[in-house]
């Protein structure tokens, strides 16, 4: 299970680079049955989907992209184009109430992004899907007409859509629309059309991000989050001032894409216990237990984002500081970051941060 977060999900690439480094991932695929990803984390998952059948090669693409993204590959960073997003921004909020219409529109265009996207080879995803290298593969979005979570899910012809609450479960051969649609961070980027229907975020919906493994029949899971220790509390005596739209905006954005994976990472530490403490030899208990494997970021992706903001594109820079202050659009910038210095940063994090925890995952592995 692969978490959303923007250019955060590039600590992912390093955790599943550190997975290979130790010798837990068989390099001939086959590591991971079911994948599922929401947000920046579909693109991940649609890549390492396409190389389910070899994971050094899942791995290394996984890598060389993360490592080499610029903001380019990902949005427009022209002036020409943010200054005319900007100026229609500017037009509407001033206008919009006398003229009673609105464009759609985000702060950001990304047409760059699907470009890159081509390099995934979606016919692999299917071929893997026959050969038995891949049981399914599941991508979260938002339907932002009826709030609805949707997942575009492609897989073994002999899994049953589930049922549950709010959500539609659709079979498809996923594409490069899913993916952007996935991934369509609110505000930020736009919705994706398919098939007539609009779709954000799939973070937005997804309260609990593991529940289309489990409901896939996975036991065991690896679950990668993107997020790290929340910032130190200020000292007592300390008076601060009220919080600026971009502080208000990255708490949002955290707990709309961040916090999900976490909660829902407990909850089920919760039922395994209840299920130790309640269950008997015949039990008819239709609960199962999970097997969850924690890994997240151990420094604050926001402090690393904070020593890194020159490498933004000035004119989004520009634009984020009409939220605030240099120091409270850290948090956001870190989602718009996609630059080789920061993705390589947590690339190196998550490497690091599964060689300090080998133990534990050698034996979850095991």
């Amino acid at each position: 299970m692969l978490s959303g977060g923007g250019a955060r999900g590039a600590y992912q690439a390093g955790v599943l680079q550190g997975l290979l480094d130790i010798g837990v991932l068989p390099q001939d695929g086959g590591a991971f049955d079911i994948i599922v990803g929401s947000s920046a984390g579909s693109l991940n998952a649609g890549l390492l989907a396409a190389f389910a059948d070899d994971s050094n090669a899942a791995v290394a693409e996984l890598v060389e992209v993360w490592s080499k993204v610029e903001a380019g590959n990902v949005f427009r960073t022209d002036v020409r184009s943010l200054g005319g997003i900007g100026a229609r921004w500017a037009w509407d909020l001033s206008f919009g109430g006398a003229l009673r219409s609105v464009q759609p529109k985000a702060l950001l265009n990304t047409a760059p992004l699907r470009d890159l996207l081509e390099r995934i080879s979606f016919r692999r995803i299917a071929a893997n899907v026959k050969s038995g290298a891949l049981y399914a593969l599941a991508v979260a979005a938002t339907d932002l007409y009826t709030s609805n979570g949707y997942i575009f899910l492609q897989g073994h012809p002999d899994i049953e859509p589930w049922e549950r609450s709010r959500w539609r479960i659709e079979k498809t051969r996923i594409g490069i629309d899913h993916l952007m649609a996935s991934s369509a961070i609110p505000i930020f980027f736009p919705s994706i059309e398919i098939k007539g229907r609009h779709f954000g975020d799939g973070c937005i919906r997804n309260t609990a991000p593991l529940s289309p493994a489990i409901n896939l029949g996975a036991d065991r899971l690896v679950a990668i989050g993107v997020q790290g220790p929340g910032p130190p509390e200020p000292r007592k005596s300390r008076k601060l001032p009220p919080p600026s739209i971009a502080q208000i905006a990255g708490v949002l954005l955290d707990a709309v894409m961040l916090d999900a994976i976490e909660v829902d990472v407990e909850h089920s530490g919760r039922v395994n216990q209840s299920l130790l403490k309640c269950r008997s030899k015949d039990d008819a208990n239709p609960f199962r237990g999970i097997d969850v494997l924690w890994l997240r970021p151990s420094e604050r992706v926001g402090a690393i984002a904070a020593e890194l903001t020159d490498r933004v594109p000035a004119i989004v820079h520009y634009l984020m500081r009409g939220l605030g202050t240099d120091e409270s659009i850290t948090e956001l910038l870190s989602y718009l970051l996609f630059d080789p210095v920061f993705c390589g940063r947590l690339i190196e994090l998550g490497r690091a941060d599964v060689e300090a925890s080998r133990s534990e995952i050698e034996r979850f592995f095991a």
